[in-house]
């Protein structure tokens, strides 16, 4: 029995030609005998479908006429893929008087880079930053309907919306696009109504945690462990102490994960209300 082809577990036996070796293919050779036989056939082929298991191979089969034979092409489907992660890494620290919102400049598309300075920071109130990586798109597009969305509350309530409040709105949204959601991994920072400085970390679908610290994104399983043991030694960090934190945390995540680099960008929101801004070089190759 010749083996004409054998493509992802099929194989076609030609059932002209005695098995020369394997007790697999002699077993099929006289399988193929006994059914052309039993149900009255004449076709020269058969091709087998191979279904392995532990220790034992299972076969279906099918019959083909010589003029038709041809090996079974699996053919690859293109499907459409609405999502593109853009990577990058965000991360925040919480402290007694302020909160640090960090994140790279980068914007992938696989080994790519797409931009060199674009920003993962959104100032929704003037007490609430949010953050992002994954999908550039999906992050404009959902702080576009966070700020809606807030300009709704402040016109019906008369008042600006807390940090509580915002974080569960966040929730509700990502939960209600769970089905087709904002492919982006959030971290909202700021003051909450008990004048404590907080960060929520979220994930795609809306689930969410209150946290002293966290990082979202390409670097973050670099970044948390850093947090965890320097805070926990530590204790509660001065803002230049944590500032410091990120820039090197930042820097080695930047040498060792090719989707963040080029810049750092971090935010400083204080309690007296003063936000700033700064940028600090990273790798760029």
């Amino acid at each position: 029995m010749e083996i004409n082809a054998n493509v992802k577990g099929y194989i076609i036996s030609d059932l002209s030609i005695e098995p020369q070796q394997g007790e697999h293919l002699n077993f099929l050779y006289q399988m193929a005998q006994e059914l052309l036989i039993k149900n009255h056939l004449n076709h020269k082929y058969i091709i087998w479908k191979m279904f392995t298991r532990v220790n034992k191979a299972d076969y279906t089969y099918d019959y083909y006429h010589p003029d038709e034979v041809q090996a079974p092409v699996e053919r690859k489907s293109s499907q459409f893929n609405p999502y593109i992660n853009n990577e990058g890494t965000t991360m925040a620290i919480a402290g007694d008087d302020y909160v640090i919102v960090a994140a790279d400049k980068r914007l992938s598309n696989s080994y790519s880079i797409v931009s060199r300075n674009t920003s993962k920071i959104c100032k929704l109130t003037d007490n609430i930053i949010l953050s992002s990586s994954g999908m550039y798109a999906d992050f404009i597009a959902l702080q576009r309907y966070l700020k809606a969305r807030i300009e709704i509350y402040r016109s019906n309530n008369r008042k600006e919306p807390t940090l509580d409040n915002i974080a569960q709105l966040l929730s509700i949204t990502l939960y209600q696009k769970r089905f087709f959601p904002y492919y982006c991994f959030t971290t909202l920072s700021g003051k909450n109504k008990d004048d404590k400085f907080v960060c929520f970390g979220y994930d795609a679908v809306g689930s969410y945690e209150a946290l002293p610290n966290g990082a979202q994104g390409s670097g973050d399983k670099l970044i948390v462990p850093v947090l965890d043991n320097v805070i926990e030694r530590k204790g509660k960090l001065t803002e230049e102490e944590a500032k410091q934190l990120v820039l090197e945390t930042m820097n080695g995540t930047a040498n060792r994960d090719i989707h963040t680099g080029d810049k750092v960008e971090i935010v400083t929101l204080r309690r007296d209300g003063r936000i700033s801004k700064e940028e600090f070089p990273l790798r760029e190759d």
